[in-house]
């Protein structure tokens, strides 16, 4: 498996996500452009997981914004089965399609909610993901009512992040944030942008 090339995988995992795959192959909804195996699993599983893997970052509760068709959110709960994930997508088809993935994999760790993340109410995080939603300031300003001090946000990018960081740049100084990009070029082309408070 393509996977195993790049990060450890047990048997249980990638049982799941075949069964995820063929969810996704056979949703009426048209959830992802990308059909062919291979690019699925680079450019969705281990694009979603890659930077926890590589900095073996180990979250409590995790809230996925715009979730979509499942990823990052999907994807690393089926990683990381003792982490509590809360998915938040504002299209109800698509929540349709998550909530039965949720069941016929049984992923226990996972509430989705058919909601805009701004109006949440009664949660914090300590991790917040978003890939592919809006840009860097607007994600912080949706989010920021859910977060903590140690609350650490990790968006999915590509070329454009640093016009959008150049944006949010009063906020990030006003809010005491601190920005690393951390960028990966093969097997895909990625901007992992993790921004924390900085506490010192």
């Amino acid at each position: 498996m393509i996977l195993n090339n790049y990060i450890d995988v047990d048997d249980k995992k990638l049982k799941l996500l075949e069964e995820f795959y063929d969810l996704h192959k056979n949703a009426k909804l048209n959830l992802t452009s990308i059909k062919d195996k291979d690019d699925f699993y680079l450019k969705h599983y281990l694009d979603s997981v890659y930077i926890f893997k590589i900095r073996n970052l180990k979250p409590h509760n995790l809230l996925d914004v715009g979730t979509g068709g499942g990823f990052p959110g999907i994807a690393l709960a089926i990683f990381y089965p003792e982490v509590n994930f809360v998915l938040v997508e504002s299209k109800k088809k698509k929540c349709s399609f998550l909530e039965n993935a949720v069941t016929q994999l049984n992923l226990f760790n996972v509430k989705i909610l058919n909601e805009r993340v701004e109006n949440l109410k009664g949660f914090n995080f300590d991790f917040i993901t978003a890939r592919g939603v809006a840009k860097t300031l607007d994600l912080l300003k949706m989010t920021i009512g859910v977060s903590r001090e140690t609350t650490t946000w990790i968006f999915y990018k590509g070329e454009k992040i640093k016009e959008e960081l150049i944006e949010a740049k009063k906020y990030l100084i006003k809010n005491k944030m601190k920005v690393e990009n951390v960028r990966i070029e093969t097997p895909f082309k990625r901007t992992y942008t993790i921004i924390t408070f900085n506490n010192n």
